[in-house]
């Protein structure tokens, strides 16, 4: 987020919350005036989504509903309610006045207040769609429902999977379909794997047909749940059946990259194809910022999302999600040789698309670190090898979190590898000499116990080496564990007991520098 953005939010915001400070300050005896409270919250929510600050955002909709419930009678003005607005009032102040140096205080800060707000005046799910719209919504989604059951029984030709789609498609043409989960989610996931056989890379294979099938399933439930002016259910069999066929098919599917010779890229001739510029308009760490901030600020609404999400559709799709841009973000790190920050996020792609929360953690702090681009990805590193230490230990504790976080504070010095002496190489015997050796047997290779292939090493006897220094530490343990880890690639084989010991110990060796 630029600095000119910040500024603006910054005065627009501060005028929007001294408008509701002062509403509340004065409401002692009745309520506020509903309409001009819920202008200021509505006004401050919307300038904070365009900033991007999720918690600001939700802390503002939370004041929202305490004005609407308010204004219709459900939520008296009493002094409980009334302390409850100042105080996410004055948290507010405080939040705007940290937006430049957010991080966990201001999240924990955040969430407190949206947690007493949903206390006070929770958040109802209700669909907007009354009457003839309710009868729409559930017609085109049991159009929908029918096409895809009748394609998963007996495929057809591509026009009509094209008209099946159009009409799967055109519930997003409804407005209130992000408001009843999981019916969007169902159409995202239909709509992912439909792509492959539009474009002519896949058949309607048996998990394709599946999730048409229980996918249709949860249209027709919900659709018929929105005509009795109800939502959809989010943990029936139907959708627990299409949770299932939705993993099924991802497991089944592997990302694939392809590879072609470099030369086929080069022309035919003997032509230089590439020349490095002499003055590069931009740095690697610099070209690295550009690419990864927007990348961060898409996995910290992701993980934001995440942290919301209770059923089950939205958590399968949220999951893949966050799996995506956790490896979008290793693959960015890796191309630019900040291994450090890959390691992170290759670590955290499996506890990522189940959404443990220790990982949200490590993926939130690491996304606000490549966000606020302090620093390049070197002067980055000591900070995301914390983060790798924090997601190898299996039980954090808060004492350890102070811990790792104070070292992650601290400046690393950098790895300075140490310099061996150049040894005097003496020629080794070869060709007709080393053959005239061999000739002789075991007795014709005595001279070589006279003559050293290399100049010893002269050191001093009463030099003592710890077995401290022998020991991988830090970045080199980390090195050698990603060497591990490579050859466990190469082989494609299962690692064994030692190879899986080795790299647990390097792990914890890495963390505890």
């Amino acid at each position: 987020m630029t600095g000119g953005l910040l500024d603006f939010f910054t005065l627009e915001a501060t005028e929007y919350v001294d408008t509701l400070d002062a509403l509340a300050s004065r409401a002692t005896s009745g309520p506020p005036e509903p309409d001009a409270f819920a202008r200021a919250a509505r006004g401050l929510r919307g300038s904070a989504t365009m900033a991007k600050l999720t918690g600001i955002a939700e802390v503002a909709q939370g004041l929202e509903r305490v004005a609407r419930d308010v204004r219709d009678g459900t939520l008296a003005w009493d002094e409980r309610t009334r302390a409850v607005a100042l105080g996410a009032i004055d948290d507010i102040k405080i939040l705007i006045r940290g937006v430049r140096g957010w991080g966990t205080v201001e999240e924990r800060r955040a969430g407190e207040r949206i947690a007493e707000l949903e206390r006070l005046a929770p958040r109802t799910v209700t669909t907007r769609v009354r009457g003839r719209g309710s009868e729409y919504l559930a017609g085109i989604a049991a159009e929908a429902a029918a096409g895809l059951l009748d394609y998963a029984e007996q495929p057809g030709t591509a026009e009509d999977f094209a008209a099946i789609m159009r009409d799967v498609r055109a519930l997003r043409g409804v407005a209130a379909l992000r408001d009843l989960p999981p019916l969007a989610e169902v159409v995202d996931a239909v709509d992912a794997a439909a792509k492959p056989i539009e474009i002519g890379q896949d058949t309607a294979t048996a998990e394709r047909r599946r999730l048409f099938r229980t996918a249709a399933r949860v249209l027709l439930e919900g659709g018929e749940a929105v005509r009795r002016g109800g939502v959809p259910p989010k943990d029936s069999n139907a959708v627990r059946e299409f949770v299932l066929a939705t993993e099924s098919l991802r497991s089944n599917e592997r990302e694939v990259d392809e590879v072609v010779p470099i030369a086929s890229l080069f022309p035919d001739d003997e032509t230089e194809p590439v020349t490095a510029g002499s003055h590069p308009p931009t740095t690697a760490a610099q070209r690295f910022r550009l690419e990864a901030v927007s990348q961060a600020e898409h996995l910290r609404r992701l993980v934001a999302d995440a942290r919301e999400a209770s059923d089950t559709a939205s958590r399968d799709r949220l999951g893949r999600e966050l799996r995506n841009a956790v490896r979008t973000l290793a693959r960015a790190a890796q191309s630019f040789a900040a291994i450090e920050i890959a390691n992170v996020f290759l670590a955290a792609e499996r506890g990522a698309a189940a959404l443990e929360a220790r990982v949200l953690d490590v993926l939130d702090e690491a996304g606000q670190l490549l966000s606020a681009q302090h620093g390049t990805p070197e002067e980055q590193a000591p900070r995301f090898i914390a983060l790798s230490g924090l997601l190898a230990s299996t039980t954090p504790s808060a004492a350890g979190r102070v811990a790792l976080e104070g070292r992650m504070r601290q400046p690393t010095p950098a790895f300075v590898p140490p310099t061996a002496p150049a040894a005097t190489q003496a020629a080794a015997p070869s060709g007709a000499e080393l053959q005239s050796l061999l000739a002789t047997g075991i007795a014709g290779l005595a001279p070589l116990g006279d003559e050293h292939l290399a100049a010893p090493l002269v050191g001093d006897e009463d030099d003592v080496v710890p077995i401290d220094e022998l020991l991988f530490r830090g970045r080199d343990a980390l090195s050698r564990a990603i060497e591990i880890g490579a050859r466990f690639k190469e082989t494609g084989q299962p690692p064994d007991r030692a190879a899986l010991d080795e790299l647990y110990d390097l792990l914890q060796l890495a963390a505890a520098e």
